[in-house]
C-alpha cells in the first residue's frame, strides 16, 4: 500500500503549480494534486483528504484567504502553507493569524521550500496523531495510568506487566516528573494483589526519626509524645505493596533496618521486643544514580542488590516524543474533571508548540502546565493569544524567563484560581474545603497562609 503523504497545491498560474509538482516529487516521496482555483481545490479535497496545502494568495473569484477559511471551517488542524509574492507580506502574517501554518515568498529556491514542507509535513503527522490517539484516549485512560503509545513506552509498559505477574522486589528508576510513582501503582493494579492496600511512602519528605517510626510503627511510651500504640506502614500494607519513592535519600541507619526487612521479611516496631512477619511486596524509585552513591559510601551495596533484584527505567519525555498529543488530551481531560470546568483542547499552533518544546521536568511538568493552562483560560479552546500576559509563551521569546520562573508563575496563578472558586463554593469552610479538594487540613492551612488568602472574606 502507498503510505506517501499526498500535498495540494492551488494556484492559478498553472505552469508554476506543475513546476513545484515537479520539484517536491523529486525531493521527498509525496504524492501531489494540483488546482487552478479554490473551488477546484474544494473539490478535490471532497474526493480525497490531502496532508498538505500550499495555495496562492492572489488568486481571481476565491483568493487564498476564503479558501483557508472555508479549508479550516472543514477541519480545523488542516496544515496550510500560503505563498505569496514580493510586497504582500502583512498579507500572509494575516493569514498566519487566521490558521495558516506558515508562508513563503515568491520567488522562493527549491531548497527552501522542500525545507518547509518537510517541517509541514511533520507538522501535520504530529496532529494527525494527536486526532488518532485521541479516538482511543478512553480505552488507554481504562488500564494503565501511564498514557502512551510509542515504542519506548510500549517496551516499558510490557516490561511492567512481566513485573505484575510476581512478588519480585523492583526498583523503578528514571528522572524526576517519568511517572515512577505511576509504574508503580500499574504494577501494583495488575497483581495478584490488586485490590490489597497500595502504600506510598515519600523517603526524604520525613526526618529519620519521624520516619522509622511511620514504616515500622511504635508501641505506646516508646519515646516522648508516644502516646499510643502506631500501627507502621508495613503492617497498613500487609497483603499489599508497599512502594517506597526516592530510596537513595535514606539514611544510613534506615538503610540497615530496611535491609532487615528485606532478608527476613519481618519488622519490629519501636519499643517492640518481638518482630512479626509481613506479607508485602516492596517496590522502590530513584532519580539518582545509586551506583555512584555506593561508591562515595552514602548507600549500602548490599540493600542496592537486594532492591535491584528486578529493575525498570521510565522514559524521559525527550525519548517518546510521539507520545505527547496523547498525553496532552489525557492531562487536559484529567484536568477538566479536577476543576469541573468544560472540557478544553489546544489549537493546532499551541498543540505543534508544546510537542516542540524541550520540557526538562518530563511529564510532570507536562501536566503541571497544562492544568495552569485549563484554570486560566476561558474558551473551549486554549490558544497563545488566550493565554494572560504574564505567561512566557506569549513573549517575542519564550525562554527569555528560566525556566523554574515560568513553572512558578503558572503553579501559583493556577493554586490562587483553584482556591478562589474552592472557598466559593464552600463559603469560607476550612474543613468542607479540605473534604472536596482531598487535601489534608493541615497543608491546606498552610497554603492559605503561604498564598495569604482572606478566608473570612468568604463567608456570608
Amino acid at each position: 500500500m502507498d503510505q506517501r503523504e499526498t500535498i495540494l497545491i492551488v494556484d492559478d498560474e498553472a505552469d508554476l503549480a506543475r513546476g513545484l509538482a515537479r520539484t517536491l516529487q523529486m525531493a521527498l516521496p509525496v504524492t501531489v494534486h494540483t488546482a487552478s482555483s479554490g473551488m477546484e481545490a474544494l473539490a478535490l479535497l471532497k474526493k480525497e483528504p490531502v496532508d498538505l496545502i500550499l495555495s496562492d494568495i492572489s488568486m481571481p473569484e476565491m483568493d487564498g484567504m476564503e479558501l483557508l477559511e472555508k479549508v479550516l471551517a472543514e477541519d480545523a488542524m488542516q496544515t496550510v502553507v500560503m505563498m505569496t509574492a514580493y510586497g504582500t507580506i502583512d498579507v500572509a502574517v494575516s493569514a498566519m493569524k487566521n490558521g495558516a501554518w506558515d508562508f513563503i515568498q515568491k520567488p522562493f529556491a527549491s531548497d527552501s521550500l522542500v525545507r518547509i514542507v518537510e517541517k509541514a509535513l511533520e507538522r501535520h503527522r504530529l496532529l494527525r496523531e494527536n486526532r488518532e490517539l485521541t479516538a482511543r484516549l478512553a480505552e488507554t485512560a481504562s488500564g494503565s495510568p501511564i498514557v502512551g503509545r510509542s515504542t519506548p513506552m510500549q517496551r516499558t509498559l510490557d516490561t511492567l506487566s512481566m513485573l505484575s505477574q510476581s512478588d519480585v522486589t523492583v526498583l523503578i528508576r528514571g528522572e524526576t516528573g517519568t511517572g515512577k510513582d505511576l509504574a508503580a501503582c500499574t504494577i501494583h493494579e495488575a497483581s495478584q494483589r490488586k485490590g490489597k492496600p497500595f502504600v506510598t511512602v515519600n523517603c526524604p519528605a520525613l526526618p529519620e526519626g519521624l520516619l522509622e517510626s511511620e514504616l515500622f510503627g511504635h508501641k505506646k511510651g516508646a519515646f516522648t509524645n508516644a502516646d499510643t500504640d502506631k500501627v507502621g506502614l508495613f503492617d497498613q500494607a500487609r497483603g499489599g505493596t508497599i512502594f517506597l519513592d526516592e530510596i537513595g535519600d535514606l539514611s544510613p541507619a534506615l538503610q540497615t533496618k530496611l535491609l532487615r526487612v528485606l532478608q527476613n521479611r519481618e519488622i519490629r516496631p519501636i519499643g517492640e521486643a518481638e518482630s512479626h512477619t509481613i506479607d508485602v511486596r516492596i517496590l522502590a524509585a530513584t532519580n539518582q544514580g545509586l551506583e555512584a552513591k555506593i561508591e562515595d559510601g552514602s548507600f549500602r551495596a548490599d540493600l542496592f542488590y537486594r532492591l535491584n533484584v528486578a529493575s525498570v527505567t521510565m522514559p524521559p519525555l525527550r525519548d517518546v516524543r510521539d507520545d505527547i498529543p496523547l498525553m496532552v488530551e489525557h492531562f487536559l481531560a484529567k484536568a477538566s474533571r479536577e476543576l469541573n470546568l468544560p472540557r478544553k483542547q489546544l489549537s493546532p499552533a499551541l498543540m505543534a508548540s508544546v510537542c516542540s518544546r524541550p520540557w526538562p521536568g518530563n511529564t510532570r511538568e507536562l501536566e503541571n502546565t497544562l492544568t495552569g493552562w485549563v484554570a486560566l483560560t476561558r474558551g473551549d479552546t486554549i490558544d497563545l493569544c488566550e493565554l494572560p500576559t504574564s505567561q512566557p509563551e506569549t513573549d517575542d521569546d519564550p525562554f527569555a524567563v528560566p525556566y523554574l520562573d515560568q513553572k512558578e508563575q503558572i503553579i501559583e496563578s493556577f493554586t490562587r484560581d483553584y482556591l478562589h472558586r474552592l472557598f466559593s463554593a464552600t463559603f469560607g469552610n476550612v474543613a468542607l474545603s479540605a473534604r472536596k479538594s482531598a487535601i489534608k487540613r493541615q497543608s491546606l492551612q498552610k497554603i492559605i497562609q503561604r498564598y495569604n488568602i482572606d478566608v473570612e472574606s468568604y463567608r456570608k
